[in-house]
C-alpha cells in the first residue's frame, strides 16, 4: 500500500512529468486537428493520484498556464500564473470529474484546481489566447438560455470540478448500460450520468451542490477526455470502471456538444517513460495480449470457473465501450471474438472447456455478442448470428440458464435470439429460459414475501392459542389460592405451638 501527503502534491517530479504529458497531449491534438483543443476533461482516481504523487494535477495546472508554489515545508497551497510569453500557447480550459475516493482523500487538491481555473480566467491575455476565459463566457450564455438568472449564470459559469451527487462514489450507469432493452437512445445514459455525477466540488458554499444544467454548461467546448493509468493490473477492457467513468464522460460530452471527443490515457505504467496513449491503441494492445492471445486463453481455459468469468467480464466491457465510444471498438474485434470463441479458430476446444467448468460464462459471452449485434454496434453477418444463437440456445438448453442480466432479463434480446433459431431449438430455448425465470421469481418472492396462511389454519392457531391462554390462567388461579390459604393457616399453627 502506498500513501501520499496530499498537501505536497503535485511533487517536484510530478510537476515535471505533468508538464511533459501536457505538452505531449497538445502536440497529439494539434497534429490531429491542426489546432489546440479548447477544453480537456479529466477523470481523477485516488490510486493514480497516490502512485504518481499528483502528476495529472500537475498536467492540469500546466494546461491552464499556472504553476505550483511550494513553501518551506514543501506544501503546495499557492499558485503562480505563467506569463503568455513563457507559456507560448493558449491557456487550455479544463473540466475535472473526481471519483469519490479522491474527493475524500484530496479535497484540498480540488480546491487548488479551482483556484488555478479562476487565476487563468483572470489572466491579462488576449481573448483569442485564453480558452478558459472564453469557456466562462460560453458557459454563462448556455446557463442563461437554460433559464438561469443573470446572477446565477455568472456564478456557476466558472464551475469546473464535479463528482458524485449526495457524496456518492459511482456513476450509477452500468446497470442501465448493460440492460439494453431499458434504453434506446444514448441520451438516457447521458442524463443518468449527469444526474449522478453532476455535483459541484468548488468552494465551501457550493461543495456538493447539484443543479441541472451546470455540469452541461461546463462540458461545452470539450474536445478531449483523459484518464490516468498507473498499473498493469487493469486495462480499458478488463475493468468495468474505466468505461463507467472515462466512457461515461465521453458519451456525456458527445451528448452535450454533439461531437465525439478524442480519448487518451495518461500512461504511467513505465515510471521512467510516462506517455499519452490513445484509447483505441490501448484497447488494441490489450486484446492482442489477452483475449486474442492463444497462450493467455489456454491458461484461463485450464483454470476453474472463476478464471473463465474473466472472458465474460471482458466481453461485457467491450460492449460497454461500444456504447460509450463506438469508434473505439472496430467490427474486427467482435469478428475475432466470434472466430475464437464460437468457431474455435485456434483449436483450443473452447466449447468443451467451458461446458466442463463454466457453461454460464460462455452463455454470458454469447448473449453479450448477440446484444451488441441487436443494438447495431456489431455488423454481424446472418451466418454469424445463426451460429451464435444456436450455440447460446444449446448452452441454455443443456445446462439451464445462468440468468445473468444479458441471458435472462432482456426481453428484446431473448426475442432476437429466438428469431435466429430453428423452430425446435427455439422452443427448447424459450422453455429453458421460462423455467429459469420462474425459479428466479419464486426465489425472489420467498425472500421478500411472507407465507400466506390458510384462514382455516389461522383459526386453528387462534383456538390453540386461546386454549393455551386458558390453561395458563387456570394455573395462576391455583397458585394464588394456595398462597392465600398459606397466609391464613400459618398464624394458627404458631398459636398451637
Amino acid at each position: 500500500m502506498y500513501s501520499v501527503d496530499a498537501e505536497r502534491t503535485p511533487s517536484d517530479e510530478a510537476w515535471k512529468v505533468g508538464k511533459k504529458l501536457a505538452e505531449s497531449l497538445l502536440e497529439k491534438e494539434k497534429e490531429l486537428k491542426g489546432r489546440y483543443p479548447q477544453k480537456i476533461s479529466f477523470t481523477l482516481w485516488s490510486t493514480d493520484f497516490i502512485s504518481t504523487e499528483g502528476a495529472t494535477i500537475g498536467q492540469i495546472l500546466y494546461l491552464l498556464g499556472v504553476e505550483p508554489v511550494r513553501d518551506g515545508f514543501g506544501t503546495v497551497r499557492n499558485l503562480k500564473l505563467i506569463t503568455m510569453e513563457e507559456l507560448g500557447r493558449p491557456r487550455i480550459d479544463v473540466v475535472v470529474q473526481t471519483s469519490g475516493q479522491l474527493r475524500d482523500l484530496a479535497a484540498s487538491r480540488l480546491d487548488l484546481i479551482n483556484k488555478a481555473i479562476a487565476m487563468a480566467a483572470e489572466a491579462p491575455d488576449a481573448d483569442s489566447l485564453n480558452f478558459v476565459k472564453k469557456g466562462f463566457v460560453d458557459a454563462e450564455k448556455y446557463l442563461l438560455n437554460q433559464g438561469f438568472s443573470p446572477l446565477d449564470a455568472r456564478k456557476y459559469a466558472s464551475k469546473r470540478v464535479f463528482g458524485g451527487v449526495n457524496g456518492n462514489y459511482g456513476t450509477g450507469i452500468m446497470g442501465l448500460v448493460e440492460k439494453g432493452d431499458a434504453w434506446d437512445d444514448e441520451k438516457q445514459i447521458a442524463e443518468q450520468y449527469i444526474n449522478n455525477m453532476g455535483a459541484i466540488y468548488g468552494n465551501s458554499d457550493d461543495w456538493g451542490t447539484f443543479r441541472k444544467g451546470i455540469f452541461e454548461a461546463a462540458l461545452q467546448n470539450t474536445e478531449t477526455v483523459v484518464q490516468p493509468r498507473s498499473g498493469n493490473t487493469w486495462g480499458p477492457l478488463s475493468l468495468d470502471h474505466v468505461y463507467e467513468f472515462m466512457g461515461g464522460l465521453n458519451l456525456t460530452v458527445r451528448h452535450v456538444t454533439g461531437n465525439d471527443p478524442t480519448a487518451y490515457f495518461n500512461d504511467f505504467r513505465n515510471v521512467n517513460r510516462p506517455k499519452m496513449q490513445e484509447l483505441k491503441e490501448a484497447i488494441g494492445v490489450e486484446t492482442n495480449s489477452t483475449v486474442f492471445n492463444p497462450k493467455y486463453i489456454s491458461e484461463l481455459l485450464a483454470g476453474e470457473a472463476s478464471s473463465m468469468n474473466k472472458f465474460a467480464e471482458t466481453f461485457r466491457n467491450t460492449y460497454g465501450w461500444n456504447v460509450m465510444k463506438p469508434q473505439a471498438i472496430d467490427n474486427y474485434i467482435w469478428d475475432t471474438y466470434h472466430n475464437i470463441y464460437v468457431k474455435d479458430a485456434l483449436n483450443l476446444q473452447v466449447k468443451q472447456r467451458f461446458e466442463e467448468e463454466n457453461p454460464y460464462a460462455l452463455q454470458e459471452m454469447t448473449s453479450v455478442m448477440l446484444e451488441t449485434a441487436r443494438k447495431g454496434h456489431w455488423k454481424a453477418s446472418g451466418q454469424q448470428l445463426k451460429e451464435l444463437s444456436q450455440l447460446h440456445a444449446e448452452l441454455v438448453r443443456d445446462h439451464q440458464a445462468g440468468c445473468s442480466g444479458f441471458v435472462c432479463d432482456n426481453a428484446k434480446l431473448r426475442k432476437f435470439i429466438a428469431e435466429n433459431l430453428p423452430a425446435a431449438l427455439s422452443k427448447d430455448y424459450e422453455k429453458a429460459i421460462d423455467q429459469a425465470r420462474n425459479v428466479q421469481i419464486d426465489e425472489n418472492s420467498k425472500s421478500v414475501v411472507l407465507k400466506k396462511e390458510n384462514p382455516a389454519d389461522e383459526k386453528t392457531t387462534q383456538k390453540g392459542k386461546q386454549a393455551v391462554d386458558k390453561s395458563v390462567n387456570t394455573i395462576w388461579y391455583v397458585v394464588i389460592a394456595l398462597l392465600v390459604l398459606l397466609v391464613i393457616f400459618r398464624p394458627s399453627r404458631r398459636k398451637r405451638k
